[in-house]
């Protein structure tokens, strides 16, 4: 037996940090989106009842310390007959890109232990243990498009309302999601939607409604990060922004074309990756 599923990124159009939590968390509200980039799972049966991860990236931790056994730690107790499956991970989603690879990967095994397991957990119930796991992880137990806060485990859908094309600017270097979170301040406040031009495209206007107050944290951590924004804004024209905590940056296009062109110019200008994405209804 082996069965697939696709794990995927995420991007924040707008994120707003309410304040610090007792519990040591943020409070947060941020619309997101689930995009077409994604790593893939791999489950396989075993002849014995355990379940061993291996990853395609050396980099990646296989034990405890990932997402997704903690994922399976958390299901095995409650299936009758877990059976031993050996679980696969082919990474794409860049690790510290704040592209939420490692809690859609332990969404992803949920939803795939939830069937293999025949747990057939509502999505409610799956919904409210994936919360147990990290802050992002329910979010990719549901997909799509959807306004989340508290910590991430209040999860809204919601339509997107524009269809289109992304590109993500993948600078190839982790940013530290505790570090921006320790160097955010209250007084950091919520940029102002850019000025845009009504009769202009709509991604144009799209992008400039966007907002993420933890831009300014993020470039203080990582200056390299302020310069990537700042020219690749001046590339395509039109507003950049960062996803979650970086170091993922984006841009919108209302075409194919005009996405693509655009990704291999700031590939080729800026010596970083670039990859086209949709969001997945």
């Amino acid at each position: 037996m082996s069965f697939v599923v696709k794990a995927p990124a995420k991007i924040n159009w707008t994120l707003r940090v309410r304040g610090r939590r007792e519990d040591g968390f943020h409070e947060i509200e941020s619309l997101v989106s689930a995009v077409t980039l994604h790593d893939e799972l791999t489950f396989t049966s075993r002849d014995d009842s355990r379940f061993v991860l291996t990853c395609d990236d050396p980099s990646v931790p296989t034990d405890a310390n990932n997402l997704v056994c903690r994922a399976a730690a958390l299901l095995s107790p409650e299936a009758a007959d877990p059976v031993g499956l050996d679980c696969r991970l082919a990474k794409r989603i860049p690790i510290g890109g704040g592209l939420g690879g490692g809690s859609s990967d332990a969404a992803a095994t949920l939803l795939a232990l939830n069937r293999l397991w025949s747990l057939n957990w509502s999505v409610d119930r799956l919904t409210a243990a994936a919360a147990r796991i990290g802050s992002d992880v329910p979010f990719f137990v549901r997909g799509g498009t959807a306004v989340i806060s508290g910590r991430g485990e209040h999860v809204r859908p919601t339509p997107l309302g524009w269809r289109g094309w992304i590109v993500l600017i993948l600078p190839g270097f982790p940013v530290s999601t505790a570090a921006v979170y320790q160097a955010w301040r209250p007084s950091t406040g919520e940029r102002a939607p850019l000025p845009a031009d009504e009769a202009g495209p709509a991604a144009v206007r799209w992008m400039a409604a966007a907002y993420n107050m933890l831009e300014e944290p993020a470039i203080g951590v990582c200056p390299a990060l302020g310069r990537l924004m700042s020219r690749g804004r001046e590339l395509v024209g039109r507003p950049v922004r960062i996803s979650g905590s970086g170091s993922t940056l984006f841009t919108a296009f209302d075409s194919e074309n005009e996405a693509r062109e655009a990704a291999e110019a700031l590939g080729r200008e800026l010596q970083v990756r670039t990859t086209v994405v949709r969001p997945v209804e």
